[in-house]
């Protein structure tokens, strides 16, 4: 992240047309929904499939997070040897390719291992993609960045959160759909992009334009909105990735069958969905960067609500309403952090594919420690849910620490700024 203390290189684009635009969009949502399947959903697919416990799928989503990172981390490497439009097209041909080999691994008795495998490095190859798709919306006039992005940010989650809705559905009836939905999102994916092969990154007519430098505090809010956010990014992931493995074991919905438990288990997503609307709305939040602390804080309160198990007697509706309601602040708190990694990295890199790869390989990270944290609990205490809950909140409260930490720290450049105006 000291990139964004450097002049960095203007990338230069074609002109986007709405047409390209809404293509983009169309393949984010697709890919989005194959993504969730064989990520967030594979905690359901294993336990109902190969009767996976708890154990074994946070090792498997934990796997799934290592191959993440790097993917993320090289998509800008890639890109510069290969064009983004190329890159891309590869990375979804290769993803077609997995999801239908996982499939064909799926159809056999006792092949959970290498279906696993497959799903370790389906993950790496998404890992490399989702940058490229970042840089690509980013791309084009300065001006409509934040609606761009705001754009990306209902789109994908939107069908994130649908995939999640209906993934237990498709397990009972379909199995295979696990896999075959994905392919065929990505062969899709595959064609609608085949023309950015050559025109993604073709310089624009009218060359290239100077980057504009903000003013120093506008520029010193953006930097601390940046910090804090990405400190908190992997905490947002830790959270999900940790939480999705203990979802059908918590006593709130374990009663349930299959198609309900994903049913319920989708709500914070759908409450993300709604925070990335707000947000989409309006520009307040991008010049009060200490927004970001309180969302860390609700965050970490509001995976402590959800996975703490029923107190005082109270009736199985009321557990459940209780624990949708804290997804719903949950998904609130979420949806901020992930918004402001996303824009303020792409506003002060000018919509870089390497800053959409450290903005992935941070998600990356938080999808590694909280699963590891599951792990590591499971091994001490085999089978309790409150070891693992304990676990992943343990790390979630230490990124709460660090962003604190940040905030102090960064604050502390106020007086220097602008007579010493405080940020809001």
């Amino acid at each position: 992240m000291d990139a964004i203390q450097q002049p960095i290189r203007h990338q230069t684009h074609r002109p986007q047309r709405s047409a390209t635009i809404i293509a983009l969009y169309v393949v984010e949502a697709m890919c989005s929904i194959a993504g969730t399947l064989l990520s967030i959903g594979t905690a359901f697919y294993m336990k109902n499939r190969f009767a996976w416990d708890m154990r074994e799928n946070f090792m498997l989503v934990a796997g799934q997070g290592i191959f993440y990172v790097p993917g993320a981390l090289i998509a800008g490497w890639v890109t510069r040897r290969l064009g983004r439009g190329a890159a891309i097209v590869a990375a979804y041909a290769v993803l077609t390719v997995l999801s239908l080999l996982a499939w064909h691994l799926a159809r056999a008795e006792g092949n959970s291992f290498a279906v696993a495998l497959t799903l370790l490095v389906y993950t790496f190859v998404i890992g490399i993609s989702w940058p490229i798709m970042e840089s690509l919306i980013a791309s084009g006039d300065a001006n409509g960045l934040a609606r761009r992005l705001a754009a990306y940010n209902i789109v994908w989650p939107l069908a994130g959160a649908a995939a999640i809705a209906i993934e237990g559905t498709v397990i009972t009836y379909w199995t295979a759909g696990v896999f075959l939905i994905p392919a065929a999102m990505h062969l899709i994916a595959l064609v609608l992009m085949l023309p950015w092969m050559w025109a993604a990154d073709a310089p624009s007519e009218s060359g290239p334009a100077a980057p504009v430098r903000p003013e120093p505090q506008l520029l010193h809010k953006r930097t601390l909105a940046l910090w804090l956010s990405r400190a908190a990014l992997p905490a947002t992931y830790a959270v999900i990735y940790g939480l999705m493995p203990l979802m059908p074991f918590l006593s709130t919905i374990r009663p349930l069958d299959t198609a309900k438990q994903t049913a319920v288990a989708s709500v914070w997503l759908w409450a993300r969905l709604l925070s990335f609307i707000v947000l989409a709305l309006g520009s307040w939040w991008h010049t009060r960067p200490r927004i970001l602390l309180w969302a860390a804080v609700v965050m970490l309160a509001a995976f402590f609500g959800m996975t703490l198990p029923p107190t005082h007697g109270r009736s199985p509706a009321i557990d459940l309403a209780s624990m949708i309601l804290w997804q719903i602040v949950l998904g609130g708190a979420l949806g901020m952090i992930y918004s402001a990694s996303l824009y303020f990295g792409m506003v002060l890199s000018e919509g870089s594919t390497e800053h959409g790869g450290y903005h992935e390989a941070l998600i990356g990270l938080g999808w590694v420690i909280g699963p590891v944290a599951g792990v590591l609990a499971q091994q001490l205490r085999p089978g309790e849910v409150w070891a693992g809950v304990a676990a992943v909140g343990a790390v979630i409260s230490l990124s709460v620490l660090i962003v604190l930490a940040i905030a102090v720290l960064m604050g502390r450049a106020d007086a220097t700024i602008e007579g010493g105006a405080k940020l809001e």
